[in-house]
């Protein structure tokens, strides 16, 4: 393993070592102020905020790392000396915006098809859509560039052995299962308020997400361990 990989390593571990301990105590906060089960409101939006913040966050962290990062945005790869104008930005704000308008109108159509009430609870179904953008669109639009993130959504991205591009991949699979499977429980006659369309679904896309961070740390942490043997 080269330094550029033990880099990219590493610093994918800060990346889940710090989702793996913010994001739990989000979800423990929102369960001991009883704000869990109205993930399907809109006054769930600030707790999704401050995902998409925490996203932001970890940008910094390549600028702490003692040595040259290596995971950085692949287009910023491709021309590093070129300095992001104002014209880039809005471009990529205006790309962003067309993305996750058509991506929430796929996931709204599959919602839909999947049992989603049509004429009713536009509110939670909505706020299922944003759930999804937030935890998909979003962290891989901020570290890839939205053409990326796009190909990555869409499984056309080609590129192997970039493993942030690998991570990120295993957050989509996973949170989208995890919206699948929380939408098991839905029909089972128990009447309990965590079956309350789309509570179980949004909390299994937010567990889906957390879990795919577990998973990533676990099969970093081996990795950088064989290093660390391997070149005492």
């Amino acid at each position: 393993m080269n330094v550029g990989r033990k880099t990219e390593q590493r610093l994918l571990l800060s990346y889940c070592s710090f989702t793996c301990i913010y994001f739990p105590g989000i979800l423990i906060l929102a369960k001991f102020n009883d704000n869990l089960y109205n993930v399907g409101k809109y006054k769930f939006l600030p707790v999704l905020l401050i995902l998409v913040f925490a996203e932001v966050i970890k940008l910094l962290f390549p600028m702490v790392q003692t040595e040259a990062p290596t995971i950085v945005r692949i287009e910023q790869r491709a021309s590093p000396k070129a300095k992001k104008s104002w014209s880039r930005s809005l471009r990529e704000l205006f790309k962003f915006s067309l993305a996750a308008f058509a991506l929430s109108v796929v996931y709204y159509i599959a919602i839909i098809l999947f049992g989603a009430p049509v004429l009713t609870d536009h509110e939670e179904t909505t706020m299922l859509v944003i759930t999804l953008l937030t935890l998909t669109l979003v962290p891989t639009s901020l570290h890839l560039g939205v053409d990326n993130a796009l190909d990555v959504l869409m499984g056309a991205y080609s590129q192997k052995g970039n493993i942030l591009v690998d991570a990120l991949r295993i957050n989509i699979q996973a949170t989208i299962l995890g919206t699948w499977l929380g939408a098991t429980v839905i029909p089972l006659d128990w009447d309990r308020p965590w079956q309350v369309w789309p509570v179980p679904c949004v909390i299994g896309a937010l567990l889906g997400y957390l879990v795919a961070h577990f998973i990533t740390l676990i099969r970093t942490l081996p990795a950088l361990k064989l290093h660390r043997k391997v070149h005492r």
